[in-house]
């Protein structure tokens, strides 16, 4: 079993209540390579949320990504769903590669850089 095979996912939420009503906000940390199956296994735990959610914040720090163009390309479904008003998929720590193929295929999906 290969590590694309084997990828871990720590996965966590948070619920905020205001005056508009619940706000759930759901975190996705991929640890390993994020590649082939790997990725369509974690789009689909990213869709799952995305229609729960109004914010899906994924933390790749701790991840691989051989393929960017790939991952942009699987992203762009949950993207969609989390397009409308009060809602957000949210890239944490997406590196230059990844953040070239985001651009070049379009979507609403936001990144930031990892802090440092």
């Amino acid at each position: 079993m290969s590590v694309a095979d084997d990828a871990a996912l720590i996965a966590s939420g948070e619920v905020t209540l205001s005056r508009d009503g619940i706000w759930l906000t759901a975190m996705l940390r991929p640890a390993g390579e994020l590649a082939g199956r790997a990725i369509e296994r974690f789009v689909d735990d990213v869709v799952a949320l995305a229609q729960r959610a109004n914010i899906v914040v994924v933390n790749l720090v701790a991840a691989s990504v051989p393929t960017p163009a790939a991952l942009a390309k699987a992203l762009r479904r949950p993207g969609a769903m989390l397009s409308g008003p009060n809602q957000a998929l949210l890239l944490v720590g997406a590196d230059a590669r990844l953040l070239r193929e985001l651009r070049r295929i379009g979507g609403d999906i936001a990144t930031v850089p990892v802090p440092t």
